[in-house]
């Protein structure tokens, strides 16, 4: 299998986790998304990032859906509950973490695009939205102990925010939270896979 990918992606780094946490080996390529190569647009109409392409030649896109197939592809250990209520609070938490993803990276966006007139009101308005978004997850810290599509996603967004971001991270406004990505950083697969100029 071949994930089409770039190294940076927080959506991206969530598959590469998930896919070493499983053990299932995938061929990285990694892909310029200002001059989109012909094998991108190929595999997904929309030229995003992470794109799977299966040995048959299917592909599977975006990261969500890559994840559920990884997961369905190579079952242990489960990182997407199958009983109702513990799956559906897990994918719940996932997807508040892929929210997180999407905000921080819009602003960074943002900010690359204009750097000297960014939208300040879009950068406050988004800035405010990750601070409810760490009061939200410590609060919900106990539920993250377990190794998860969610618990997966949330380090990645972390990690890429302290990576684009990282006068926004403080572990005194969240101290559960803080500790647990602490313990989460030291995983292998989080290591291998954490975003470098």
């Amino acid at each position: 299998m071949k994930l089409l990918y770039t190294p940076r992606s927080p959506y991206a780094r969530k598959v590469r986790i998930v896919a070493i946490e499983k053990g299932i080996k995938l061929e990285l390529v990694n892909e310029d998304l200002v001059n989109k190569s012909p094998g991108l647009v190929k595999a997904n109409p929309l030229g995003k990032i992470p794109t799977l392409i299966l040995d048959n030649g299917q592909t599977i896109f975006d990261s969500p859906v890559i994840c559920e197939y990884l997961d369905h592809f190579k079952p242990k250990p489960v990182l997407i509950p199958q009983g109702p209520s513990k799956r559906f609070a897990v994918l719940t938490l996932a997807a508040a973490a892929d929210g997180l993803m999407d905000v921080t990276v819009a602003m960074f966006m943002e900010k690359v695009r204009h750097p000297k007139d960014f939208n300040a009101a879009f950068i406050a308005a988004n800035e405010a939205t990750v601070k409810r978004c760490f009061v939200y997850f410590d609060a919900q810290a106990a539920q993250l102990k377990e190794l998860n599509i969610a618990s997966i996603a949330l380090a990645s967004a972390i990690g890429y925010l302290n990576f684009r971001m990282p006068q926004l991270w403080s572990a005194d406004n969240c101290p559960k939270l803080a500790r647990w990505y602490e313990e989460i950083s030291k995983r292998k697969s989080m290591q291998e896979t954490a975003p470098k100029e």
